[in-house]
């Protein structure tokens, strides 16, 4: 795996490396264009330089990554099969110990006796409610402003 991570860190390190050329020409093209013409030619290499520069902070993040995840020591071999113990060598299943033997689950104690439910009032009768009568504080003929306020 760490050849693997090597070979992706050092891709992704020049393709950042590229962006970032491209973010460098691109911007001191437009600065050029900037200077001698007056065209929309100007807005072009300003979006191409936000494109490489987008795209040049990613690849260097992601180049820091793949860097990161190399190991300081390369992977050790595997060990040959001839040095794992054989099968014989292994502790019998005769000698190791048995499980104890369980024990016989306790009787269920009897459920509580249920208690009649009580029995239920009927729900008392309820009075209308009482209507009640709004009557506005002002006079009908009253004259208001347009934020809202009663001109007197």
């Amino acid at each position: 795996m760490s050849n693997r991570m090597s070979v992706l860190s050092r891709r992704l390190g020049r393709l950042a490396g590229g962006f970032s050329f491209a973010t460098v020409a691109f911007f001191s093209i437009g600065l050029y264009a900037a200077a001698n013409t007056k065209g929309q030619v100007v807005f072009l290499f300003a979006g191409l330089v936000l494109v490489c520069l987008f795209a040049s902070f990613f690849l260097w993040l992601a180049h820091g990554f793949a860097w990161a995840m190399i190991p300081e020591k390369p992977a050790e071999a595997l060990k040959p099969v001839d040095a794992l113990k054989p099968a014989e060598a292994l502790k019998p299943s005769e000698v190791m110990k048995t499980a104890e033997p369980m024990k016989p689950a306790e009787p269920m104690k009897p459920a509580e006796e249920k208690k009649p439910a009580e029995t239920m009032r009927p729900a008392e009768a309820k009075r209308p409610a009482e209507e009640k009568v709004i009557v506005s504080e002002d006079p009908p003929d009253a004259e208001y402003t347009i934020t809202g306020r009663r001109v007197h």
